[in-house]
């Protein structure tokens, strides 16, 4: 049986030909493997590259993948073993890849490999590499046309999944009752001390009232989003995880996906990946999810039904997102990184009030 790989530098070619071969793909022999690290990415928990594989003989196997692994290092296995990251992905893959993309048209890789080991909490994974495509930006954003589609796979995956109790039977969907919310708080609220202390001009007084109240209560608040009408989510879905080809998008990065209220998704993307001219045209994009939604077989939710989701997603959001920010800034990091994390809490601190959330809020403190 082909053995999780601790380090993408192990990957020989009778390794990947076993792999493939026990996956179920017809390969022919496996001549040479070149593993090359994928430009712009450096990962605190994972390593991730581009595979490049010489055949011994004719195959519609791809010429290349991209690779995943863990690294191998006991501080990312312990936060492995926390976000279950792996798990979350591998399951992803396993159980909903295709049933999703079928139900909602959304552009997802096609996995060759999946070796996951739940015990280590470690996986191998090779999946389609999506080329010739461009790469999504959040702090460049996309058109209008592209931000229209995007929000329509959302929707239809939304409401494809609404409520639906099969979700329940895979252990690796989390919701917010998980460990990896719950042993994160102290790092949140520590964070929120620091954030106070050292860049009090980032939040209005209202804003930072409303995270008070998180703060105060965060294990509540997180036992309310529960209550919330749920669906499957991405969780990270913006435009970094976003690879535009020629006859669509194609999402990537599922390690994050969960049980949640829908607006938390919706949220993230217009927060995170909005431009001056998509923004401007918001009314449209929330119009278009609404349809989108209720043909899928979601909710008939109303304008006012979908602000409300979208107000408990900035409220949410504006409460965390400037924790990695936070240790970004304590670890002297500079650059697009940091610029980024800046852009996020910017843009929830945008959404929160034009999603009107603090007066939302008022209404469940």
């Amino acid at each position: 049986m082909a053995e999780i790989l601790n380090s993408l530098s192990a990957m020989k070619p009778e390794w990947l030909e076993e792999a493939l071969t026990e996956a179920g793909h017809a390969s022919p022999p496996v001549a040479a493997v070149e593993v090359r690290p994928m430009d712009g990415f450096s990962g605190a928990m994972g390593e991730v590259g581009i595979v490049s594989v010489t055949y011994d003989g004719d195959t519609d196997l791809p010429p290349e993948f991209v690779a995943k692994c863990p690294l191998d290092d006991d501080l990312a296995r312990l936060y492995n073993s926390v976000r279950l990251s792996y798990q979350r992905e591998a399951g992803f893959y396993e159980d909903m890849a295709m049933p999703l993309a079928a139900a909602s048209g959304m552009g997802i890789p096609k996995c060759f490999v999946n070796l996951f080991d739940p015990d280590t909490h470690s996986a191998t994974l090779l999946l389609e590499r999506i080329h010739p495509a461009t790469k999504g930006d959040n702090l460049e954003g996309t058109t209008f046309e592209r931000m229209h589609t995007l929000v329509g796979d959302l929707a239809r995956m939304h409401g494809a999944y609404w409520m639906d109790e099969r979700l329940l039977e895979h252990e690796w969907i989390l919701d917010w009752h998980a460990p990896t919310f719950l042993l994160g708080l102290p790092f949140v609220r520590q964070a929120w001390v620091d954030m106070r202390e050292t860049s009090p001009e980032h939040h209005p007084d209202d804003i930072a009232a409303l995270v008070d109240e998180f703060m105060a209560d965060i294990e509540g608040w997180l036992e309310r989003f529960n209550r919330r009408p749920w669906t499957f989510l991405h969780q990270d879905y913006q435009l970094d995880n976003i690879l535009f080809r020629a006859d669509g998008p194609v999402i990537v990065d599922w390690q994050t996906p969960m049980r949640s209220f829908p607006g938390d998704d919706l949220g993230w993307l217009l927060l995170t990946s909005h431009n001056d001219g998509t923004l401007a045209r918001e009314a449209e994009l929330l119009e278009h999810y609404r349809r989108e939604l209720a043909a899928a077989g979601g909710p008939d939710w109303s304008a006012d039904d979908l602000l409300e989701d979208l107000a408990w997603a900035a409220f949410y959001r504006v409460s965390t997102v400037f924790v990695v920010w936070v240790h970004a800034m304590a670890a002297g990091e500079r650059g697009r990184p940091l610029r980024r994390w800046e852009a996020m809490i910017e843009g929830s601190i945008a959404a929160a009030q034009r999603w009107q959330t603090v007066g939302r809020m008022k209404a469940h403190i």
